[in-house]
């Protein structure tokens, strides 16, 4: 049970600080190789890319479930919090059906990307991987959003 609550607290921001920790290491090397070797990795420009991408999706997700985002509430705020709390509801739903479209169109390039044999060009690996992990990360949004969904339903009215 500890290591369930732990990964639903710490899973984005450990996947976040991997992939951060990778494109540092690799954009370090990197140089190293092209100044003091004269030399560079041909893959790693690539692979950073990826951990880029990546860490975008999965930052969805972490923004939703630290309850961070960037937004203008100044006009909410003077609302009540019965209308925040509707407010705040009615984006997330929004949010879920938008989720939801990019995930559809997700799975259908991973498939599409799949069937013709598409591997990236300096790694050769099936791109469809990486297409399959944005998907992960999208429908874990998504399950993110349900998260916020339930606990705001289920919240008393003490802030009321």
């Amino acid at each position: 049970m500890k290591l369930i609550r732990w990964l639903d607290k710490n899973f984005e921001l450990s996947i976040l600080a991997v992939l951060l920790a990778v494109m540092s290491v690799l954009s370090f090397v990197n140089v190293i190789m092209r100044y003091c070797f004269k030399s560079a990795l041909s893959w790693s420009d690539e692979v950073c890319c990826y951990c880029l991408a990546l860490s975008a999706f999965f930052a969805l997700s972490c923004a939703v479930r630290q309850g961070v985002s960037i937004r203008v509430d100044t006009f909410v705020t003077l609302l009540s919090p019965k209308i925040q709390k509707a407010l705040e509801l009615i984006c997330s739903v929004i949010m879920l059906v938008f989720l939801g479209f990019l995930l559809a169109g997700t799975c259908k390039i991973a498939a599409t990307s799949a069937g013709i044999g598409q591997a990236s060009p300096a790694l050769r690996i099936p791109v469809a991987w990486l297409y399959g992990t944005m998907g992960f990360a999208v429908a874990f949004a998504m399950f993110r959003y349900v998260q916020f969904i339930v606990r705001t339903l289920m919240k008393k009215g003490d802030e009321q």
